[in-house]
């Protein structure tokens, strides 16, 4: 009798070994499919913060979704109807100077002593752009994966806790409770970060945007809005913001360039040293080298859409760790991110509820 029922806990272990084991091979082909459900829960929890204000008024929760989608749908159709028209020349003519400004730059730096060298031997640095706009034209193709994403941010948004209890049953029943807390302080976190890295990325590119026009730069809006999409990768994100700014002043004259890359340095210590650590008193803050090193391993690993959201899923990864591992299983005393310290009220609207 024994023996029988220790074969039948070995079998057991043995297929939840092997379980385990093929959920992990599975994970390779299945990489790209879950970084488009992330992409989809980002979405979803911009329009849950949309939709807060509805909820703070009385409004039930479904309708408070609906109502923030909406409004989101307002506000970026009322910036397109209003500056849709200039942004739309600032761009293209921002593609021919860049197209224009790349020999200029490279003969210029061949003329330096240091640089004469390193500018003979670098690429067709026009050729390389045009292979990049082509690049970027080939996104297009890719409309129907964002369809996906934004269908299933709406599914998500609009009924959460039906995805975060139908995960919760993956676990063993006693754990469920635990594993729905953690979502929930994840949701939470991670909704602080995107609204805290909106608004910084608002405020850095309005700061960049007008800095460039009164110093001359030609296209200032459209690399402002570029430095502001750029920041939403952190810690490099603001340098590849910079780059197009710096190659058009630089071929125009030196002078321009270091008005640009004054603009751009004081626009970065301001949001470095004064609108970072204020958004962060409320948002979530992730240790430097931590996102240097996840930012390294999803760019080797996904490549663009990786880096692109390497931030946002070390926020969750970062706070499911901490809440799961550290706290509950090491017992650890730690600040969880997304939950609130002991002695002060529970967040009320967690993103996965």
């Amino acid at each position: 009798m024994d023996d029988s029922r220790d074969l039948g806990h070995l079998a057991r272990r043995t297929l939840v070994v092997l379980l385990l084991v093929g959920l992990g091979l599975l994970l390779v082909p299945l990489a790209s499919t879950l970084l488009l459900i992330f992409g989809a829960v980002l979405i979803a929890v911009l329009i849950r913060a949309a939709g807060t204000p509805f909820r703070m008024i009385g409004l039930s929760d479904g309708f408070s979704v609906l109502l923030g989608l909406l409004a989101i749908f307002f506000i970026v159709g009322l910036a397109g109807w209003l500056f849709g028209a200039q942004l739309s020349g600032q761009f293209a003519a921002l593609q021919a100077q860049l197209t224009e400004a790349f020999p200029v730059v490279r003969d210029r730096l061949s003329e330096l002593p240091l640089f004469g060298q390193l500018a003979s031997s670098t690429p067709d640095f026009q050729g390389l752009a045009g292979q990049a706009l082509g690049f970027a034209f080939g996104f297009l193709g890719l409309i129907t994966n964002l369809v996906l994403v934004i269908v299933g941010a709406v599914y998500f948004a609009l009924e959460p806790r039906v995805y975060a209890h139908g995960t919760a049953k993956l676990f063993p029943k006693d754990r469920s409770g635990k594993v729905i807390e953690a979502m929930d302080a994840s949701g939470v976190a991670l909704k602080r970060y995107l609204v805290g890295q909106l608004a910084t990325m608002t405020l850095v590119g309005l700061m960049v945007g007008i800095g460039l026009s009164i110093v001359g730069v030609p296209s200032a809006a459209a690399l402002g809005i570029m430095v502001a999409l750029a920041n939403f990768i952190p810690l490099i994100g603001p340098f590849i913001g910079a780059i197009p700014g710096l190659i058009i002043a630089f071929s125009a004259t030196p002078e321009l360039f270091w008005y640009a890359v004054a603009v751009y340095l004081v626009a970065q210590q301001i949001e470095g040293n004064v609108l970072t650590p204020l958004v962060q008193q409320r948002a979530v803050s992730i240790p430097p080298a931590l996102l240097i090193f996840a930012l390294a391993a999803l760019g080797a690993l996904f490549g663009l859409i990786g880096v692109v959201l390497a931030a946002p899923l070390t926020v969750v990864l970062y706070t499911l760790v901490s809440m799961l591992w550290s706290r509950d299983a090491l017992g650890h005393d730690v600040q969880v991110p997304g939950c609130p310290p002991k002695d002060t009220p529970k967040e009320e609207e967690p993103v996965s509820a």
